[in-house]
């Protein structure tokens, strides 16, 4: 009995301990989990301190005021969406260069690379867009730098003298190109960026403002006894600032597209200067790619726009196309249209400003008919429209 009595004890003895211990084990994983929970929400109050994105993206908050960029940098979002837009362009922004051969006391023959102008690339095989005025010497040589600064001689370029308009080739591949937009499509007060190589020194150079206005016509040079003899019609302008060098580059919209081609600014006034509209471009790229040539319907005169507006201060004046000079080979002389003619319809359609466009319109050996006025008489021609060279 004792022996028994003994054995119970025993077992009774060992259940004990054995709660005890689970009681310890039980203690001893609580502990460690509370310290798992307290490092971890230590963590996170440091991290939500440390990243402000995180902290937003944790509390589902999307509209933040500002983002931190960086310990002391903080940009508003309409700062952050013309940065992206920077960012994902500045790479197929060039520098146009030309290079010339020249003599140096003490140097002998120097080869020497000037920066002169802008373009941006369309195509990730080297073609690439500027002003013709910024390539408009044919015997120069051109070479194209682009934002890695690598140099590229242009093995080619196609030349569009009435719109402004030059497509250059170069040899080069997976290039990255800027996407192009519909200048069809824009509403004053839209916000656009700049990016060129102002006075042919500071490549990459950003410049913003909004659309000032539409459908402008830009005088940009004078001929024989001052008398216009370049007009650039259905213009952007713009407040962004674009300076000498600037010319060929994008005129871009905040979806990261070219709404346009920067080409002149004003002499005299500050905060306006003038992009050609991407449309435009988009139709003699196109040809380029599918000729390998601009088809480009001509008529063969210069002339001056007279707005209804403007003709009430002249005598015997009306509105339309003043013929300022003519090509004596082109197809205007051969139909009979002669300096001091007023265009005023063209297939019974009243010119009002957009003439080159009106005639661009038309294809290559399409006949249209004009009509002219001249010192209060009226009369109808038929040209037959030639492609320019």
């Amino acid at each position: 009995m004792e022996k028994e009595t003994k054995k119970v004890e025993e077992k009774r003895k060992i259940k004990v301990d054995l709660s005890k211990f689970k009681y310890l084990k039980v203690i001893g994983i609580s502990v460690v989990v509370l310290a798992m929970f307290v490092l971890l929400l230590v963590t996170t109050i440091l991290v939500l301190r440390v990243s402000p994105e995180l902290r937003n993206i944790l509390l589902g908050n999307d509209n933040v005021a500002e983002e931190r960029v960086s310990p002391n940098i903080t940009v508003t979002p309409e700062e952050n969406v013309i940065i992206n837009v920077v960012k994902e362009s500045s790479d197929s922004v060039v520098s146009i260069a030309v290079s010339q051969v020249s003599l140096q006391r003490g140097g002998g023959v120097v080869d020497s690379v000037s920066k002169i102008g802008t373009g941006f690339i369309v195509d990730p095989n080297g073609i690439i867009i500027t002003n013709q005025h910024v390539v408009s010497e044919t015997t120069a040589s051109y070479i194209v730098i682009t934002e890695d600064g690598k140099q590229h001689t242009v093995a080619e370029i196609m030349r569009d003298d009435s719109n402004d308009i030059a497509v250059l080739k170069i040899d080069a591949k997976d290039l990255k190109a800027l996407e192009l937009g519909d200048s069809d499509n824009l509403l004053v007060g839209q916000t656009v960026i700049a990016i060129g190589t102002p006075l042919g020194e500071y490549a990459g150079s950003v410049t913003t403002g909004v659309i000032s206005g539409l459908s402008r016509s830009v005088r940009t040079s004078s001929g024989w006894f001052g008398s216009t003899t370049k007009v650039y019609e259905d213009v952007i302008q713009t407040d962004a600032a674009v300076n000498p060098g600037n010319s060929g580059g994008p005129l871009i919209s905040t979806e990261g597209k070219v709404i346009g081609v920067n080409f002149a600014t004003s002499s005299g006034a500050d905060n306006i200067s003038f992009a050609l509209p991407i449309n435009i471009v988009k139709q003699r790229l196109n040809e380029y790619r599918t000729y390998g040539k601009f088809i480009k319907p001509y008529l063969g005169i210069s002339y001056q726009m007279i707005s209804e507006y403007e003709a009430l201060y002249y005598r015997d004046i009306v509105a339309g196309a003043l013929v300022i000079s003519t090509d004596s080979q082109g197809p205007a002389v051969k139909a009979g249209i002669e300096r001091g003619d007023i265009i005023t319809k063209i297939n019974g359609e009243s010119v009002r400003g957009a003439f080159a466009s009106l005639i661009q319109s038309f294809k290559v050996g399409e006949q249209v008919e004009i009509e002219l006025w001249n010192a209060g008489k009226t009369r109808t021609v038929k040209v037959t429209l030639e492609e320019a060279n």
